[in-house]
């Protein structure tokens, strides 16, 4: 009986330590849990008092940025993603007339295109409101720098934008709204007109000058030509004059001084007929003079008198011919006598001498009529061109050197200046050619510039043919051209009309 009470409570005590031993266990899980609770709650409570400082530090930015933007001089449109009006600091309130009842994009730029405000770059076009740069913004588009005039309804006065706009975008890239900044520029355009309209009076006031000057370059010409022209005939005039009366007296003397040498002619054959036996002295004084060669040689001494006088009266009058002072309307004359007078002067530059062979004149003269025109004008464009002629193949000639001079005329031809007339409907046509070097492709549109010279340095004015082409062009409605390439010469052309009811005959 004892025995199996005892054994009854063995079993008892074992299955109170297994208890114990399970709670203990079970104990040990919770207080491990417990544990890892409580650190859990502590970092969540460090997360927790961070993330209410960085809220803090958020605020205080944000009330900071907005005090920037509400203070800033351009204006700042926001908007979220629908268009509802996120932030408008108060200069795009003003510049741009926002409303205080414009709760959205839309509103607003309806309003505006409704009253007229906004437009394009040109003024003129009223601006898109499916171009407004904040609308373009929040369709995801970036905006630099677009222009646009605003004009204020309420004031008459109108100001200038540049607009620049932005997406804004989440942490994860998504659309949320947009961003416009608005800069007055009003000053810099009023600025750019304003250079503008100096830029354009600047541009005038300078064709006014080159107007100008090429006015005083035309006068200054016209006074060289006159007073060359007036120089030169007075010199002529002059020349001519003094040299024409002597001549005439000695010209209209020849004729009896012939007739008087040959009635003493005459008188000494009458005295040696009937005194064939002279005294010694009269003897001695026929053998001294060589009577036999004064009768013979007395005659064409005459004779060479006259033709001399001939040659200077010729002279005299291709002078007066070539002035033409007494001439100073516009009267039918005679070209040909005007080329050659112009020759006739240059004679002395077309022999040939020690230095130079000379220069060969080739003439092929039409049958012109009597040209309507300035004589003494037309003579000196025959005188500018035809020493631009000699000066051009003398230079050639000068500058080859001694050896190719002595052998010129076996490699080269003569130089040679040929001058063709003809006659053309109702105009006649001068062309004057030299074979010399030409002239450069660079220089060709400039030849009949003032002051411009293919000349060496002190050898030409640069006015001769600009006062050619003066005399051609504009005193006698004709035309003036050149035609030439490097090394195979020039030609100038004449061409004036006859005006008259003359025919041509070719």
């Amino acid at each position: 009986m004892n025995d199996t009470n005892h054994v009854t409570e063995s079993q008892e005590v074992e299955q109170l330590r297994a208890q114990v031993v399970a709670l203990e266990e079970l104990l040990e899980v919770y207080e491990q849990e417990t544990l890892e609770k409580s650190v859990r709650l502590e970092a969540a409570l460090v997360d927790l008092q961070e993330r209410a400082q960085q809220l803090a530090y958020s605020e205080e930015a944000l009330r900071v940025l907005k005090s920037i933007l509400e203070s800033m001089g351009d204006g700042v449109m926001v908007a979220d993603e629908a268009g509802r009006f996120l932030f408008i600091n108060p200069a795009a309130k003003q510049v741009l007339g926002v409303q205080p009842d414009s709760s959205s994009l839309e509103q607003w730029t309806t309003q505006q295109a409704n009253l007229g405000s906004f437009y394009l770059p040109d003024a003129k076009t009223p601006y898109p409101t499916e171009q407004f740069p904040l609308v373009r913004a929040i369709q995801g588009e970036a905006v630099n720098a677009t222009e646009m005039l605003v004009r204020s309804p309420q004031k008459d006065e109108s100001i200038w934008l540049s607009a620049t706009a932005r997406s804004l975008r989440d942490d994860s890239g998504i659309l949320c709204g947009g961003v416009a900044v608005f800069h007055n520029i009003t000053t810099i355009k009023q600025t750019e007109e304003a250079l503008r309209q100096s830029e354009g009076r600047s541009r005038e006031q300078a064709q006014r000058l080159k107007q100008t000057l090429r006015t005083l370059q035309d006068t200054q010409s016209k006074l060289v030509q006159s007073e060359k022209m007036s120089s030169l005939g007075q010199l002529v005039a002059g020349v001519a004059h003094e040299i024409n009366n002597p001549i005439n007296f000695i010209y209209g003397n020849i004729h009896p001084a012939e007739q008087y040498v040959q009635d003493l002619l005459h008188l000494v054959d009458l005295y040696q007929q009937y005194y064939p036996e002279p005294l010694p002295a009269i003897q001695t004084e026929i053998e001294t003079m060589d009577l036999s060669f004064l009768r013979a040689d007395l005659p064409k001494l005459l004779s060479s008198m006259r033709i001399g006088s001939d040659r200077i009266r010729q002279i005299v009058l291709s002078l007066r011919n070539f002035s033409r002072l007494d001439e100073a309307g516009m009267k039918p004359s005679n070209l040909h006598e005007g080329i050659d007078s112009s020759l006739l002067m240059l004679q002395n530059r077309l022999k040939p001498n020690a230095e130079s062979p000379g220069i060969q004149i080739v003439q092929h003269y039409g049958k012109l009529p009597l040209v309507e025109c300035y004589a003494g004008q037309i003579n000196q464009v025959f005188m500018n061109l035809l020493v631009n002629a000699v000066d051009a193949l003398a230079e050639t000639h000068n500058a080859q050197p001694n050896e190719q001079l002595s052998s010129r005329a076996v490699d080269s031809p003569l130089p040679t200046i040929t001058i063709i007339t003809e006659c053309s409907d109702t105009q006649v046509i001068v062309r004057i050619r030299d074979n010399g070097p030409g002239i450069s492709p660079s220089a060709l549109p400039r030849l009949f510039d003032p002051f411009f010279t293919t000349k060496s340095v002190g050898q030409g004015t640069g006015l001769g043919l600009y006062i050619s082409y003066q005399i051609i062009a504009e005193q006698h409605r004709g035309s003036l051209e050149c035609y030439s390439e490097p090394g195979q010469g020039a030609e100038f052309q004449v061409c004036i009309p006859v005006q008259q009811t003359t025919v041509c005959k070719m």
